[in-house]
C-alpha cells in the first residue's frame, strides 16, 4: 500500500478534536466504537508521532495507542 505523505501530513496537523473525529469515523467504518470524548493531548501526540515516523509511518503503533486508550476508557 502506498501512503500519500501529503495527506498524512495534513492529518497529523489537525487539531486534537479534528484528529479524534477522523479516527472515530475511520473506526466506525470498520465497526469499532470509540469514546466520543477527545483523549488527552499526550495520547494524540503518540498517534501523531507514530504517523510521522520517518520515511515509513508506523500505522500499527498508531492503532495500538488508540486501542490502549479505548481499553482504558472501558476499564475506567
Amino acid at each position: 500500500m502506498k501512503i500519500d505523505r501529503e495527506k498524512l501530513n495534513a492529518v497529523v496537523n489537525l487539531s486534537d478534536e479534528e484528529l479524534w473525529r477522523m479516527i472515530r469515523e475511520l473506526a466506525k467504518s470498520h465497526g469499532i466504537t470509540l469514546p466520543e470524548a477527545v483523549p488527552p493531548h499526550s495520547e494524540l501526540e503518540k498517534v501523531r508521532g507514530a504517523l510521522s515516523h520517518g520515511a515509513s509511518p508506523n500505522i500499527a503503533e498508531a492503532i495500538r495507542v488508540v486501542n490502549n486508550y479505548r481499553r482504558g476508557c472501558k476499564n475506567g
